[in-house]
């Protein structure tokens, strides 16, 4: 059984956000209420935050102030990690994503980058591509990068990750991808048979996402829908997923693929939660749980 905060949390979830993600609710009224509804989760201590672009790309770089607090010191100094926030590629920035991303910071000792890449309608892909690539060629001539990402995020890790490889840049140390959207014409089962267990996101919202997204490109291209992508030389890579949640066969969907080619991939599933449930670590015992197997990994990597 979920605890007690998080069948709190679900209540709230369902009554006051899921209601926000909807294709009549507005954008600039959604990107407003998301950001406002996570201001309200103070930052975490021992994290500094400057913000300053990474590439050209404007970015929060989140950084462990003590070893104590890092707990992972040595592996601090010889990684760092460039972070893709989610949102539908549509909604999201720092501020609705920069609590969950410094807790992160903290409890793996990496030093985070967390970039406000651009987003669609206004600017469809690839220019969320482009942004994440210009930002990972200034990292990585810094040391090995962990990517990770959420939902939308998660996806345009993968993207990414295949752009890397082809165009022959050091390979990224290890990938974390919560909740990915890795198939944004929403062709899995899961989008209906979970869409009323989900308390997060809904399918109008989801397909009113991707078309913004994707432009006029295919939303069957890898570029788009990294669940077609060739996974060969992927990194070692972490999923987490909600058993409850909408997406969870991407999830699904996205492991096999990857294991078929060779990848050393773990697919960790959490009972009882929904779509990035992470995002309160603050306070909920699983979304603890999920960041604490992230810097397990992180750190054997």
């Amino acid at each position: 059984m979920a605890s007690l905060t998080a069948r709190l949390t679900r209540a709230v979830l369902r009554s006051q956000v899921q209601p926000t993600f909807t294709p009549g609710f507005g954008l600039e009224r959604q990107r407003r209420r998301l950001n406002t509804l996570q201001q309200l989760m103070p930052m975490p201590f021992g994290v500094r935050r400057q913000i300053t672009p990474c590439g050209g790309v404007p970015a929060w770089r989140l950084t462990p102030t003590s070893v104590q607090d890092a707990g992972h010191a040595q592996h601090a100094e010889t990684s760092v990690m460039l972070y893709l926030h989610g949102g539908g590629y549509i909604v999201g920035s720092p501020t609705s994503h920069g609590e969950m991303v410094a807790r992160i910071a903290r409890q793996c000792g990496l030093d985070s980058w967390l970039i406000d890449y651009r987003l669609a309608p206004e600017h469809p892909a690839p220019a969320a591509l482009e942004d994440a690539l210009s930002a990972y060629r200034t990292l990585c001539t810094q040391g090995p990068v962990i990517i990770a990402g959420d939902s939308a995020g998660g996806g345009l890790s993968l993207a990414l990750t295949a752009a890397i490889i082809r165009l022959q840049l050091p390979r990224p140390k290890a990938l974390v991808l919560f909740s990915p959207w890795a198939d944004l014409s929403c062709s899995g089962a899961s989008i209906c048979e979970r869409e009323q267990r989900e308390v997060m996101l809904k399918t109008d919202w989801l397909r009113f996402a991707a078309e913004h997204y994707a432009g006029d490109q295919d939303l069957d291209s890898p570029h788009v829908s990294p669940l077609h992508a060739d996974f060969s030389g992927f990194p070692p890579t972490l999923i987490q997923v909600g058993s409850e949640e909408i997406l969870y066969d991407d999830s699904v969907r996205l492991a096999q693929r990857m294991r078929h080619a060779g990848v050393d991939v773990t697919l960790s599933e959490y009972p009882h939660m929904w779509h990035v449930f992470q995002l309160h670590a603050a306070y909920m015992p699983e979304a603890r749980k999920a960041l604490n197997e992230m810097a397990a990994f992180t750190s054997k990597c």
